[in-house]
């Protein structure tokens, strides 16, 4: 998908969702279905592509982890609030 494509939508839906007064938690959805709409689902695709490889990352990372002695709990103890 080419980048000016994408910027385009995203540029015109974001004018949209000020136009409209959308904002807060409401701004992510409106905002992902109007590029969606915007780029006949294009982005869509892209969307769910990165998904995908962000999950591949994680679980990399997380492989690696518990290689290195993993996650023993004893941090998150200490950050308690």
């Amino acid at each position: 998908m080419p980048p000016e494509q994408v910027h385009a939508a995203i540029e015109q839906a974001l004018w949209e969702a000020d136009a409209q007064g959308i904002g807060g938690k409401l701004a992510t959805p409106f905002l992902l279905a109007r590029v969606a709409e915007l780029t006949g689902g294009d982005s869509l695709a892209t969307n769910i592509e990165l998904v995908l490889n962000n999950a591949r990352l994680a679980s990399s990372i997380a492989v690696q982890f518990r290689k290195l002695g993993g996650y023993d709990g004893s941090l998150h103890a200490q950050h308690r609030v």
